[in-house]
């Protein structure tokens, strides 16, 4: 499957309470944090070293209000699964899009 995510700057995120994180080198180079509850596991944010002024917030964070959310790529495209419906129309990325790029 996949993996859908809001990005959002730290600037416009208050995160309260503890986290776990880990984190781990991706096939870039970049470092990969993720943070989550440490309670229950539900993952909360994640960090790449490449983007550090972005924030990497699950969709289904937000619960049953997420009719706002519409996907606008799919990164990591040499993986997609052909079981996995996504747009036609979808822009696609084989790996990491191109920095000029970032949105």
């Amino acid at each position: 499957g996949h993996s859908a995510v809001v990005l959002a700057s730290p600037d416009d995120v208050t995160i309260a309470g503890v986290l776990t994180s880990f984190a781990r080198p991706a096939n870039s180079g970049a470092t990969l944090t993720r943070s989550f509850c440490p309670h229950c596991g539900t993952p909360i944010v994640a960090r790449s070293s490449r983007a550090e002024r972005l924030l990497m917030l699950p969709a289904g964070l937000f619960g049953a209000e997420t009719e706002w959310f519409e996907p606008n790529q799919l990164i990591f495209a040499r993986s997609h699964r052909a079981w996995d419906d996504l747009a036609e129309d979808l822009p696609q990325h084989e790996t990491y899009r191109d920095p000029g790029a970032m949105m």
